[in-house]
């Protein structure tokens, strides 16, 4: 019963379950994704970043990842820049936490009608902390990168089917 009355009162006020609607025209119901150009030094990121904005459109379900050719729309999407930044240091001066940046220029086709439909840069960052070693350092930052482009992924579906 109280279930019930919840679920009436936030439908009522405009709310909705996250992954139920779309702002994309009718006949759009499927995305290809193809591997995202990559105009960084940084070698494999354009593949990590794909992946991870991949999952996370397979995740909400919204849209169905498809190949190009039987796809309604498609998001290209080129990396235009990857950067590291010291965020905090130790008392001797060494760097303790790092923030990984990532710039993507995107484009959104609707195949099926509109043509191009959303073209615009998008960034994501993420935070990180050293480890004491070498090794824990480096998997620490390309923890970071996954986390950067799960969150470019987030963005992606906020912007494409949500309308921000």
């Amino acid at each position: 019963m109280i279930l019930g009355v919840l679920a009436a009162s936030l439908a009522a006020c405009g709310y909705r379950l996250a992954g139920q609607s779309t702002k994309l025209p009718d006949p759009v119901r499927t995305i290809a994704i193809p591997v995202f150009a990559n105009d960084t030094a940084e070698p494999d990121l354009e593949l990590t970043v794909t992946r991870a904005v991949t999952e996370k459109f397979q995740h909400d379900g919204r849209l169905a990842v498809v190949p190009s050719a039987g796809a309604d729309s498609v998001l290209t999407a080129t990396i235009t820049g990857y950067t590291l930044e010291p965020m905090a240091y130790d008392a001797e001066n060494k760097a303790t936490q790092y923030r990984v940046r990532l710039k993507v220029k995107i484009k959104f086709e609707d195949k099926v009608g509109q043509g191009v439909a959303i073209e615009r840069a998008v960034n994501a960052q993420w935070d990180y902390k050293l480890g004491a070693s070498i090794t824990q350092a480096e998997t620490a930052r390309q923890d970071a990168i996954i986390e950067a482009a799960r969150y470019l992924g987030d963005r992606l579906i906020g912007l494409l089917l949500e309308g921000f």
